[in-house]
């Protein structure tokens, strides 16, 4: 399944900038690091709340088991979004595929339901390229029970259901218990080239969840595919706890650069609550997070395995804006950075995914998805979404069928 702008598109995207910049009126658009915010109905911040959500869906589905963890038996963008969709059984094989974000903004567009594809952000962070097909970063996209129920049962899950939901102007409130996650994933033999200080697999797997999964050449097909260990080494998660959603992202701790541009800010789970961005040298190493007692006893009682003590917590935002008005970002810099070839410094997460929506015929309009190589930050421009219905936040909608 291959997507690409049409001459429209690319028109929109260039009338689009035109307003940001009539928006900013001639002023320079500066932003700050997203901070922990207030989350409806919970005397916990933003950061405690992410947290403890972590320690729930990163858990043992099987408690006989380290792996699969709970998130894992979640339903993925494929089994969703589906004329036939249907909630996971125990033991299906992991559904990877090609970011979306890449897919729609790269120069090169390429096909969203490959396996692991070459990012084109590569160099930007130091990240292997050119010998190997394996050379890749997988994503995966999961949603919790609630949320995928509210979809499938409310016929948002095909063009045809979002075609009918255009016309019933029906509004998309997703339930507040819903969470979605997106991981990123790089199979092992990459990640000793990427990191050759972890010197073999065994190593690897004292340092990072892994899982199996599916993997096919590119330009081949799924009766080739053979079976490649993947190490997790970034993770959004977003909860519609809030309206406009919680939203908050993850690093494996080795990752290069994993500070840069914006910084890390955990004001729960880190010993060191702030690290600031190294600005004499790019894609350095910036340490361990060392967990605070909170969090450990929140781990333990949930029983996660201590390999999950290697993944940090980058930020959480709650808000398009700061206090003071400035426009908020959170990256990571797998995800947004080397994946989707961005800059994290210009990334945000809530100011994305407002533009999640779906015109009359059941599928974003051009406007919406020009966005998206746009890199948004602040506040949502309404012109934007004109002639489309909003999607809760959901970017999943450009998967229908």
């Amino acid at each position: 399944m291959s997507r690409s702008y049409s001459v429209i598109g690319i028109a929109l995207l260039f009338f689009v900038k035109g307003l940001l910049a009539a928006s900013a009126k001639d002023t320079v658009v500066v932003s700050v690091p997203a901070r922990a915010g207030a989350v409806d109905g919970k005397s916990e911040n933003s950061d405690a709340f992410i947290w403890r959500l972590f320690t729930e869906f990163a858990a043992p589905a099987d408690k006989s088991k380290s792996s699969p963890v709970v998130f894992e038996t979640w339903a993925s963008d494929e089994d969703t979004f589906s004329a036939t969709p249907h909630w996971p059984v125990p033991g299906e094989p992991k559904k990877l595929h090609t970011s979306v974000l890449a897919a729609i903004t790269g120069v090169q567009h390429s096909a969203i339901d490959a396996a692991c594809n070459p990012p084109q952000g590569a160099a930007t962070g130091g990240f292997p390229s050119g010998g190997s097909d394996k050379q890749c970063v997988a994503e995966e996209v999961k949603r919790n029970y609630p949320q995928y129920h509210y979809i499938v049962s409310n016929k948002l899950n095909t063009k045809a259901g979002l075609a009918n939901a255009f016309k019933n102007s029906f509004k998309v409130a997703m339930p507040t218990d819903s969470i979605s996650i997106k991981g990123d994933w790089v199979p092992v033999e990459t990640m000793l080239q990427w990191l050759p200080e972890l010197k073999n697999v065994e190593n690897i797997r004292k340092h990072y969840y892994t899982a199996l999964a599916p993997f096919t050449k590119p330009n081949t097909t799924l009766s080739t595919a053979v079976e490649v260990e993947f190490a997790l080494v970034g993770l959004h998660v977003s909860s519609r706890q809030n309206p406009n959603w919680v939203w908050g992202t993850f690093e494996h701790y080795l990752n290069p650069g994993r500070c840069d541009s914006m910084g890390c800010f955990d004001s729960f789970g880190a010993l060191t609550q702030d690290v600031l961005p190294n600005k004499t040298a790019v894609n350095t190493q910036y340490g361990a997070c060392p967990k605070t007692s909170k969090l450990k006893e929140l781990m333990s009682r949930s029983n996660l395995s201590p390999i999950w003590e290697n993944y940090c917590l980058k930020s959480t935002q709650v808000d398009y804006i700061a206090p003071d008005g400035t426009p908020s970002v959170l990256g990571n810099s797998v995800i947004e950075r080397i994946v989707g070839n961005g800059t994290v410094a210009a990334s945000s997460c809530i100011s994305c995914h407002v533009y999640a929506s779906f015109g009359v015929n059941g599928e974003p309009t051009d406007s919406a998805k020009a966005m998206l190589p746009y890199n948004p930050t602040g506040e949502p421009i309404q012109g934007v979404l004109k002639g489309s219905q909003k999607f809760d936040f959901m970017w999943g909608v450009l998967n229908v069928e």
